[in-house]
């Protein structure tokens, strides 16, 4: 995910707060590398280190808005809590990039193309160097999550509520490979989904660990009433939705040097995005979606006919309706005017997004 504008409020106390994220993250990337058990393990480290660098912390941000949105008092664990997340984040992102076969995030090679490019220079075959250098990433994706939830727990196993925000986050790992698992059955077209199952996937591979899990843990932390956790949640689901409907727009209608990941990837991989789900709802365009589907049309074809049909501008509206309702759930949330604002800020900067 990435945010265009920044989100922290610019007081002192959010910069430093900021400052320590990111001071903890390399210190624990560090300490990760120094305990590898092998050189090659050392080094990979050092590849997840580059691969952390260049990201808003849009996660880890929201753990501290979860917080602020209940208490406006100091609590050092976020800091380690908001470091469980965008590891996360990142262990998820790698795995992501093995199972689209993508080597650019960011505008930069993946880990997965780190190791690709190496066995390349020792004059390894295409496929025996891509199938490296996948492999290498998926121990990537594994080492972090393994470090990732040893942090929540660390951080967490003595507070009141600390049983159940060491769930939460467990739970949000399985909703994503949950999501992820719906994304590649619908994408090799074992199933044909419908809009409401490409919400709900989208709603388990990105909404729940991106959105609600660090928002209700923040919440929780603080020690938030049920009635707060459940509008949060609502919020954080409607917020997620928005995020990757606009996210599958520009996955098809973005431009590269912006996004810093092809255009032609999700058309590519024949990837059931929301554009495809609407297109496919409509009777004069779902035959030809079909036919795209079992490989019959060209990607190009495929992009002509949702533009023609003006599908980014009906997708654009939809991510419009989730923000409306993620509004609504804010009215009925009881919080500082300052979590208020940048809350509603970041509403409006998902639907704004070119990236």
């Amino acid at each position: 995910m990435s945010i265009q504008v920044p989100l922290l409020a610019q007081t002192e106390f959010s910069k430093q707060w900021h400052a320590n994220l990111d001071v903890r993250l390399a210190a624990i990337l560090r300490d990760q590398q120094h305990r590898a058990a092998t050189p090659h393990m050392s080094d990979l480290w050092q590849r997840i280190t580059t691969a952390t660098e260049g990201g808003k912390r849009t996660r880890p941000f929201l753990v501290q808005l979860g917080y602020h949105a209940v208490r406006s008092t100091e609590e050092p664990r976020l800091v380690d809590i908001g470091c469980a997340f965008e590891l996360l984040h990142t262990a998820l992102v790698i795995h992501d990039d093995i199972i689209d076969q993508d080597f650019i995030r960011r505008g930069r090679p993946t880990v997965s193309a780190h190791y690709r490019d190496q066995a390349l220079a020792q004059q390894k075959s295409k496929a025996a160097a891509d199938q490296i250098g996948h492999a290498v990433a998926l121990l990537a994706g594994d080492a972090l999550l393994s470090t990732a939830i040893e942090l929540v727990h660390t951080a967490c196993q003595d507070l009141a509520h600390g049983q159940r925000i060491i769930e939460i986050f467990h739970e949000a790992i399985q909703q994503s490979a949950a999501g992820e698992l719906d994304d590649v059955v619908y994408s090799a077209d074992i199933t044909t989904p419908d809009l409401d199952d490409v919400l709900r996937m989208h709603r388990l591979k990105t909404a729940a660990y991106s959105f609600e899990a660090p928002l209700v843990i923040g919440a929780l932390v603080a020690d938030a009433s049920e009635d707060v956790i459940t509008r949060l949640a609502e919020f954080a689901n409607q917020l997620g939705a928005c995020y990757q409907i606009i996210d599958d727009v520009l996955g098809t209608f973005g431009h590269a040097n912006t996004t810093g990941k092809p255009n032609d990837s999700d058309l590519r991989e024949g990837k059931i995005t929301v554009l495809i789900a609407l297109a496919e709802g409509l009777n004069d365009t779902a035959p030809t979606v079909q036919a795209w589907r079992e490989g019959r049309v060209s990607h190009n074809a495929m992009r002509t006919l949702l533009t023609d049909h003006d599908i980014e501008t009906k997708a654009r509206a939809l991510a419009a309706e989730c923000a409306k309702k993620a509004r609504v759930e804010l009215t009925h949330l009881s919080m500082p005017e300052d979590a208020r604002t940048t809350l509603e800020c970041l509403i409006d900067d998902l639907l704004q997004r070119n990236t």
